[in-house]
């Protein structure tokens, strides 16, 4: 007859129960859309900035290559959004976030293949 003999014990984790998710409302989801509505038009007004403008297009990947933040955010700020707005910027493009309250709209565009 052979015994089987553990030579640790073995411990189970305690079981968490998970958080319970938050009560989802149709008002806000309706004052984050609006909130997002104001911010289209400063996505518009940046896009047509860019598309517009080889220099400005120019300045900015120039001052993003040199990995100066500072000057890029400036050079955005510059095309007139009104918005508060983060940048993240990589060799394959640049990311532009507008930011408020209840939303954020993120636009991301290349400048490699």
């Amino acid at each position: 007859m052979h015994y089987v003999y553990l030579c640790c014990p073995v411990f189970a984790a305690p079981y968490r129960n998970p958080a319970p998710a938050p009560q989802a409302s149709a008002n806000i989801l309706t004052a984050s859309a609006k909130d997002a509505a104001g911010m289209l038009e400063d996505a518009r007004l940046l896009l047509a900035r860019l598309s517009a403008s080889k220099e400005l297009a120019r300045r900015i990947l120039t001052a993003a290559e040199s990995s100066d933040a500072a000057a890029v955010k400036r050079l955005i700020k510059q095309t007139g959004i009104k918005n508060d707005f983060d940048v993240t910027f990589n060799p394959d493009g640049i990311r532009v976030s507008l930011i408020r309250e209840q939303s954020r709209f993120i636009i991301a565009l290349r400048w490699s293949a």
